[in-house]
Formats: structure tokens, sequence, C-alpha cells
């Protein structure tokens, strides 16, 4: 790995970065103003108040379909880029999780996004985790991936989503509308953390024209709709693409269901979205399933390549495809989703990336969230109850996270000519992040949080790209820039 995160920098302070800092734009008109409105402690498109099963069932929230039609900057299609067959009207996307059902994707394919990425699915219904399953963190500086900082807890912080999260009798979480919830309008105050929550969100910290700083923890445990309810749904979803967008789909497996093991029920999750028409799949070994050695699976190269081999062979065998640019079964393309690997530990990612192309992979997908214990304020305990401990940490203080693992996830695949498209996510909330992300070697990036906060992010970059000639001097990985 080219650099190694010193303790200076995990706990360098977030920058909430100008969008205008590329392009040699200057005035502030010239985008959205990210001080009037782009953030709002509650997300636009969806209910954290809300478990997924009912925000699936009740669609977008009304605030955000009054939104007003996005306007966007095109690229011409001279200028389009080319990713695992597919041409896209821009590198950026939205990653998994966010977009729910076809609603979400035709939200996204609205509003500025060209890699869209359809929530992941598994081969049965999952309810998933009650709720809470988002909350507000306080947060002001960049997280580690790795090394003795990742064992101190974080603190949820009280806002809409969690209000006043208390924990009760029997070791349940309940969550309360008490005193300190935020607002739609994000003029909560917050009794118990007011001062750090003004600095967190940037009533104070944010600085001078500076976007507020967005840091929240998630625990869903990757809930799903039916296969049935899918097979509908996701061709619909495909249905509202236009000519230069994609839409993968993100599968996983579950593990100790009677009779089927966890690559066959992977398996299943993936003839499903071949069945609904999908032109990629998305392999999601990021989330906390367990490899053959006891390390997360995304970090342990025989089962990636195992079980990559075992997805190769059912899109080989015509599981499904068609439509869009990535054309029948056989010519499906395959990514992995990754977390972040530890700091020094490039050989380990050499050799998953290494087992991930040679099983058929076309392209890999990193990071996830950074999992970390988060507790209530005061000492309360755990925030999402003492079955929770832990949870994925997004938003901006995993941005410099995402843009280590993309920089030595280039150095990878340049050193050892590898085929693989790299796609960036992690912490992408302003426009100017997507440049950084493509500047350090990313083909793609993508953003989940940016995309349920911030409803004018993908057209800002639109904007900004345009401005840039529809071009960013992205490392190579061997010391260069294209």
């Amino acid at each position: 790995m080219a650099e190694l995160m010193s303790e200076s920098t995990a706990s360098r302070p977030v920058a909430p970065a100008k969008v205008f800092a590329f392009a040699g734009c200057e005035a502030d008109s010239c985008f959205h103003d990210v001080a009037t409105g782009v953030y709002r402690e509650q997300s636009y498109c969806y209910d954290e108040d809300k478990t997924w099963a009912e925000n699936l069932a009740n669609g977008l929230p009304q605030r955000c379909r009054d939104l007003p039609p996005s306007e966007r900057c095109w690229a011409p299609e001279d200028k389009w880029v080319t990713f695992l067959n597919h041409k896209l009207a821009s590198p950026f996307g939205v990653a998994a999780g966010p977009l729910l059902s076809s609603q979400w994707v035709a939200l996204a394919a609205s509003r500025g996004y060209d890699c869209l990425t359809y929530k992941t699915i598994r081969s049965h219904y999952h309810p998933g985790h009650s709720l809470p399953n988002i909350l507000h963190l306080q947060v002001n500086q960049q997280l580690p991936a790795s090394g003795p900082g990742c064992q101190e807890p974080l603190i949820a912080s009280a806002g809409v989503g969690a209000d006043v999260i208390r924990t009760g009798a029997g070791g349940k979480t309940h969550i309360c509308n008490g005193a300190g919830a935020g607002t739609a309008s994000g003029t909560g105050t917050g009794s118990e953390t007011g001062g750090a929550e003004k600095a967190i969100r940037g009533g104070g910290g944010g600085g001078s024209g500076g976007a507020p700083i967005l840091a929240i923890t998630n625990s869903f445990g990757m809930p799903s709709q039916a296969p049935e309810r899918l097979a509908e749904d996701i061709p619909v979803a495909a249905a509202a693409l236009r000519p230069g967008q994609m839409m993968v789909v993100s599968v996983t497996g579950t593990s100790g269901r009677p009779g089927v093991s966890f690559a066959e029920d992977l398996a299943l999750a993936a003839r499903t979205a071949l069945a609904g028409g999908a032109t990629a799949l998305e392999v999601n070994l990021s989330c906390p399933n367990v490899g053959s050695s006891h390390v997360a699976l995304y970090q342990d190269p025989p089962a990636v390549e195992l079980l990559l081999t075992g997805l190769a062979e059912v899109v080989r065998s015509g599981g499904g495809g068609g439509g869009g640019g990535g054309g029948g079964g056989g010519d499906v393309p395959l990514l992995i989703k990754v977390g972040a690997f530890p700091d020094s530990d490039t050989d380990g990612m050499r050799r998953v990336l290494t087992a991930a192309e040679r099983a058929g992979a076309g392209a890999v997908a990193g990071i996830n969230g950074l999992s970390r214990r988060v507790d209530l304020p005061g000492g309360g305990g755990p925030a999402l109850g003492p079955e929770r401990p832990s949870s994925g940490v997004c938003g901006d203080p995993i941005r410099e996270a995402g843009l280590r693992f993309v920089r030595a996830a280039r150095q990878v695949i340049a050193s050892d000519n590898l085929g693989l498209g790299l796609v960036g996510v992690g912490g992408v909330t302003q426009a100017c992040h997507v440049m950084e992300y493509l500047e350090a070697g990313a083909d793609v990036v993508q953003t989940a949080t940016g995309f349920m906060w911030r409803p004018h992010l993908g057209t800002d970059f639109q904007r900004l790209w345009a401005a840039a000639g529809y071009t960013a001097r992205r490392a190579d990985g061997r010391g260069g820039r294209g």
C-alpha cells in the first residue's frame, strides 16, 4: 500500500470540502448551495422512524415526491465512459442499500446518477432488524480502517430516526419522542449533546459556506423482498433507466438455512436476479459473513474464489439476463463488494483480487461501511441494544478509508495486470468527493448516504463533470495519471 495511515491522519478532522474545488469553478452560484437545504437530519427519501418493510410498503415519502424535477447536464455520447460492457453517461452512481425497489431506482435515475445498484437481495423474504436502523453519530474526524483506534466506541446523538434512545428493562431498545429530537429542517438543539451536535452537523464546525458533516450508523440486517416480488420489480426498475445508465443487482446468501449451504443460497439469489433481467451482478461479500479461515468473507481468498466460480457457472448456464448493455446470461458481468482491508495488508488484498479475477469477476467495489461499536451518550450502553453492539458507520468519516482502498486497489490491479474495473464507495457526500475518488483511480464512484440526505448531489456532480470537460486525471497505479 502506498501509504500507511499515521495516527495524525487517522484523527484528522473531517473537512467539509467545497463543491467548487475542481474544474476552476470559483463562483458558488455555479452549483447548488450546500448551505441552503441539501442536508437535513431527516433523509429526503427514507423515513428513518419506520422499518424497511414500512418504507417499502409506503413508497417514497411525500417530501420526496414534492421535490421539483432535477435539471441535469447530459454529457455528449462521445464523452460517455465504458464500464463492464455498458456505456455510462457519467461515472457516478448509487451503491447498494438506498435503492429499495423500482421507485428508488427511478428516483436515482432522474437525479443525476448513472450506475445504480438495486438493494442487496436474498433467495427468500427476510424482514431484517427491528428499529432503530439508522442513528446519527457524534463524529468529526476521519476513522481508521484498522488499528487500536477501532476499539473506541462511537457515540450516537439524538436526532430524527432515533429521537431520544433509551435502553429499558430486559435490554430492549426503545425509541421515544423526547426532547432533543431534530426537525425536518435541522433546527433541533438536543439538550444532552447540543454543543457537540452543533459542531458535528455544521452549525459551528462546517466553516463559512461549508457543508454540515454527515455521519450515521446503520443496521438493517440485509432485508429482502420475496423472489416472486423481485421477479416483478427488477424489470420495472430496469425500465426506468435511460440510455447511458445501467443497473447492477446486489446479491447475497444466507448462512444457516436448513439443507442449503451459503454458496447454494447465494446461487439461488443470483438466479432470482438474472430471471428478473439483471445485466450485472454485485456479490456482497462485505457484510459479516464468516469465511473458512474465520475472517470476514471478503478477506478469505479461497472462499471468494469458490463462491465466484459457482456464480460464474450460474451466469454461463443462462440463468437470466438480456436487455440494457449486458447481453444474454453468459454476458452478465460479476462484481464483488468488499470492505476495508487492514492498512498494512496489501498482500491480502492482492490475493483476494487475484482470486476474484481468476474466478471470473469483472470488477471490485469498496468499501462498505466501517464496523464500530456505537454507544448511547453518557455511558448508556449499546445504542442499538445488547444484541447489536456494533454496526456499520457511513458518511463523511469513512471517506479517507475509502480513498485508501481505491489507491491500494488501483496499485494492485496495475502491478499485477488484473482485468478488474474499480468502483470507489465511502463518504461521498459532495460532488468534489466524486472527483477525489476518480483521481485516486476509481473507474466509477458510488454514494449511498449522500444520496439519501443530499437530493441535489447527483446533479451537482453532473455540472462539475461538465465543467471539468467530462474527464479526470486518474491515478494509473504506476505513479502516473491518465
